[in-house]
């Protein structure tokens, strides 16, 4: 099972525990026979259990799925005959459970236990036709009391469940976002989403933007000295100055790849060069710990809306070229 399978199952064994509770209390309350709660105390006892081998992956497999078979084949049953046939509520557990079993059981399971249910809703409301004398008949007061406490539970609940999966899927779907669009080193945005990022500055529709291409010189003498885990290290912290310096509002600040960082920055170009000055001054003064020589070289284009995102990432590059070589000259 994957995370979120575990958590919806664990929330839905809670559900369990919750419904067999007040429904014993509510068939007190209205004058049920006793009986009658015998099959929310196997449901009790059944969800119990199940909680307690959640977190075993053993045996959490086997015991979901007895759960479900106990819920449709002899909990539904016996509820429907028990309970007043199609009087009753059974209709509205029927949803609930295949709510339950869409989301938690995959394959030959999940196709065993929806058919199950259609066949039980079947086989169940046939047999009332048939023989109704199987099904057993109470007063109208305790049936229209039953109804007053039991939808309205049942809507809440299946309120819950749903709005509890859908809370599960945007958390993943906001976690998968995050890994396609994020370097896991530096937590900075990836290549990915600086094309989207470039392509939308080409527009200019939130202003004038700069291009800025960051490259790290005599990073490998870091690597080299001190290891690797020095490297990151060092990669992590530029990644702060630059969050820091040049992160906020509709800038993109992402990793270009290895030890190259690019910049998309909207605003004042003179502004820009001042926050990049005391940047590199302020790396250098981090980085001197490893290796003193290791320093930041960085090249700013004009986003110009009338090039191609080809054309303006060779100019930039170019730059940022002639900027190591004036270095070494």
């Amino acid at each position: 099972m994957s995370e979120i399978q575990v958590r919806l199952y664990k929330a839905t064994l809670l559900t369990g525990v919750l419904v067999s509770v007040a429904c014993m209390l509510g068939n007190l309350i209205v004058g049920f026979p006793l009986l009658i709660n015998l099959k929310w105390v196997l449901l009790l006892l059944l969800c119990s259990i199940s909680l307690f081998y959640a977190n075993n992956w053993k045996q959490r497999g086997r015991w979901m799925f007895a759960l479900f078979c106990f819920l449709i084949f002899v909990l539904l049953p016996f509820a429907f005959f028990d309970s007043g046939g199609s009087n009753n509520n059974a209709i509205g557990y029927i949803f609930l459970v295949l709510i339950g079993t869409t989301y938690l059981f995959e394959g030959w399971r999940r196709i065993f236990l929806v058919t199950g249910l259609i066949l039980m809703f079947m086989l169940l409301h046939t047999l009332e036709y048939f023989y109704p004398q199987l099904v057993t008949v109470y007063p109208s007061t305790s049936q229209f009391w039953d109804r007053m406490f039991q939808i309205p539970m049942l809507l809440v609940i299946s309120f819950l469940v749903i709005l509890r999966f859908g809370k599960e899927y945007k958390r993943v779907n906001n976690k998968l976002h995050e890994m396609a669009n994020l370097d896991v080193l530096t937590g900075l945005y990836n290549r990915r989403k600086f094309n989207t990022a470039i392509e939308e500055a080409l527009t200019g529709q939130h202003g004038s933007a700069w291009l800025v291409l960051l490259d790290l010189d005599n990073f490998k003498k870091v690597n080299d000295l001190c290891g690797h885990a020095a490297g990151d290290a060092v990669l992590q912290q530029l990644a702060c100055f630059l969050r820091g310096s040049l992160g906020g509002g509709q800038n993109t600040v992402s990793r270009w790849g290895g030890d190259e960082f690019a910049v998309i920055y909207y605003g004042d170009a003179t502004l820009l060069g001042q926050k990049l000055a005391a940047m590199k001054a302020d790396f250098a003064a981090y980085v001197a710990q490893y290796n003193p020589t290791t320093d930041i070289s960085y090249s700013i284009a004009p986003v110009d809306g009338t090039m191609q995102v080809d054309d303006l990432l060779v100019q930039v590059d170019h730059l940022l070229y002639a900027e190591k070589q004036h270095k070494h000259c």
